[in-house]
């Protein structure tokens, strides 16, 4: 295929991608008045996140039919996981981001199928803490081998420090009893910044050729950034948080 076809092909590609999900998205604002229960953030808002579980409820209806455990689909979010961190580090970075939509989907169905046919359970939830540390560590190793000679590999490795600092804060804080759901970016933010950048990053790529700092993928480096920055800011932000929350001292 010649240059011109891969340009074309990729510029047709994102107009498609684009063109159905916004369309898609619309509709569903249209006819859902009421989100409240939904649940959102600053970076994913009520109106995403419902669309998004609309779509799953499919999935979610034939998971229950067909009687599948939760934790099958925790070990098979363990697999795409290690399937991320190999596309990243083969620079198949167009087929990891939709690995890392896949697995943060798979996530959401643990929970909900749980919930649906109350088999949820301290073992679950522990085991499911588990394979969310394995699917943070996977993806970002992967993309650490793929910039293992550039600056950016720093930028990864403080990204998954903030990954992992993100979650051990929420749960030190569980551990002594306080809440701690503060912060840009959770998980759910995680997924979906790493997933669209790297879709649309390989996208553009494709079309322009650009380059920043001598580094292709454009977006995807700026999701990468994006991700260190907010990551560290929010473990901060969570550490600032249970710090006011614990009493300074366990002596009245």
């Amino acid at each position: 295929m010649s240059t011109h076809r891969h340009v074309a092909f990729a510029l047709t590609l994102l107009v498609v991608i684009l063109g159905v999900a916004l369309t898609s998205i619309r509709l569903f604002l249209r006819r859902s008045t009421d989100l409240t229960a939904v649940g959102g953030s600053a970076l994913l808002r009520p109106g995403i996140r419902g669309w998004h579980y609309e779509n799953l409820g499919p999935f979610e209806e034939l998971l229950v039919r067909w009687k599948v455990r939760p934790a099958w689909l925790s070990y098979l979010q363990l697999v795409i996981a290690v399937l991320v961190g190999v596309a990243y580090a083969e620079g198949l970075i167009f087929i990891g981001g939709w690995l890392v939509l896949l697995a943060g989907s798979l996530d959401i169905l643990d929970g909900k199928v749980a919930r649906r046919t109350n088999s949820g359970s301290s073992r679950g939830a522990f085991l499911d803490s588990v394979i969310d540390r394995y699917a943070d560590s996977f993806a970002f190793l992967g993309l650490a081998a793929f910039f293992t000679t550039s600056w950016m590999l720093w930028v990864v490795l403080f990204a998954l420090v903030g990954a992992l600092m993100v979650s051990y804060t929420r749960a030190r804080a569980e551990g002594l009893g306080v809440t701690c759901l503060v912060g840009f970016l959770q998980r759910p933010e995680r997924y979906v910044l790493l997933g669209l950048g790297s879709i649309f990053g390989s996208l553009l790529d494709q079309i322009t050729g650009w380059t920043l700092w001598g580094e292709p993928y454009v977006l995807v480096v700026l999701t990468v950034i994006a991700l260190a920055v907010l990551g560290n800011i929010t473990a901060l932000q969570r550490a600032v948080y249970v710090m006011k929350s614990l009493p300074e001292s366990s002596h009245g």
